[in-house]
């Protein structure tokens, strides 16, 4: 591990203890090892484990040996980095607008409507920042409470302002509109590293939480008893993608083949559903050819055209057309619902 990661490590991390103590257990406790205990490279692994995978993903990729130079890569690898955070960050806001509004729960500003649809469409990194400010400005005015209560408590003016630097530099400089020299790029590697981990640290409580997937769920319903729910769930938070498969059984049933943040995975009291705008492939069965050309990986929304939704996947680079997925004109039809609801069209 580089020490151009070390010292987000080391407050990424110190911010993740705050919210998830048990994650001390998992260093070596002896004195003796005290000294390996603190390897940056255990500690990032760690943090990549807890982040859910979306944004685990790129931060192994920062973290790997690859990256280690301060060139043009590891900036590239930067804004990748905070583009996946406020891509999975926005998705996470909006799915709780969706959510409230479909529940009578909150009503939203008019000028957001009218803007939301065009900006939902094609998304970018400015709509990404967009759709935090705007959604936490609201949300704060109307006093409604966070699924994640967190936000209300680290998204302030600072945070809003930090999101907002990233979008002209991406214009500029992730888009190769203007050249760099060697030098310039060495500086802007430490000066976004340090506006890289204050975003981290913001969101650091998003530990918490697990991002899993339902694969599926059996009704199981012995006579003259109550029936329970038999969930078989993955959970998105890996640092090799390797996701685990578990069982929960519960008298109450989430949606099946959806994406789902949780607090807890003893119950689902309490989870917000992220489907759409994310959805898990790895479950599909490949039993058509027409379904060759679907990658198993999570992906997230980019864009709406033609009636045909297209997204990126965390680990997969090519483009994968997703139209053959058994449940894809459930995706199209929950998305263009989400669209009617908050547009208001």
């Amino acid at each position: 591990m580089a020490a151009t990661n070390e010292l987000l490590i080391q407050k990424v991390f110190q911010e993740m203890l705050k919210f998830k103590p048990s994650m001390q257990k998992m260093l070596i406790a002896d004195d003796e090892e005290e000294e390996e205990s603190r390897d940056p490279r255990l500690l990032g692994d760690l943090i990549i484990r807890n982040f859910p995978w979306p944004i685990g993903v790129e931060l192994r990729r920062l973290f790997s040996a690859s990256t280690r130079q301060l060139d043009r890569m590891r900036l590239d690898q930067i804004f990748k980095t905070i583009e996946r955070t406020m891509q999975f960050i926005s998705f996470v806001m909006l799915c709780q607008v969706w959510k409230d509004m479909k529940e009578k729960k909150l009503e939203i500003p008019e000028n957001f409507r009218k803007d939301f649809q065009d900006r939902i469409l094609v998304l970018s990194m400015g709509n990404f920042t967009w759709l935090i400010r705007a959604i936490g400005t609201f949300m704060q005015e109307k006093g409604n409470m966070w699924f994640m209560p967190e936000m209300g408590e680290n998204f302030d003016k600072k945070f809003y302002a930090a999101l907002d630097f990233w979008v002209p530099e991406r214009n500029e400089i992730g888009h190769y509109q203007i050249n760099l020299t060697n030098e310039e790029i060495e500086r802007r590697c430490v000066e976004y590293e340090e506006k890289l981990s204050f975003i981290l640290e913001k969101i650091a409580f998003i530990s918490k939480y697990k991002l899993v997937s339902v694969r599926e769920i059996k009704v199981i319903h012995p006579k003259n008893q109550e029936a329970r729910f038999n969930h078989l769930i993955d959970v998105l938070n890996s640092s090799d993608s390797g996701f685990k498969a578990q069982e929960l059984e519960e008298t109450k049933f989430a949606e099946s083949n959806s994406v789902l943040l949780m607090k807890s995975l003893k119950s689902f009291d309490e989870y917000l559903n992220l489907s759409p705008l994310i959805i898990d492939t790895n479950s599909e069965v490949i039993d058509d050819k027409e379904k060759f050309d679907i990658k198993k990986d999570i992906f997230m929304y980019t864009k709406f055209r033609g009636d045909q939704l297209m997204y990126i996947g965390a680990e997969v680079t090519e483009k994968c057309d997703l139209r053959s997925l058994h449940n894809y004109q459930n995706l199209v039809d929950q998305f263009k619902d989400m669209l009617a609801t908050i547009s208001g069209s």
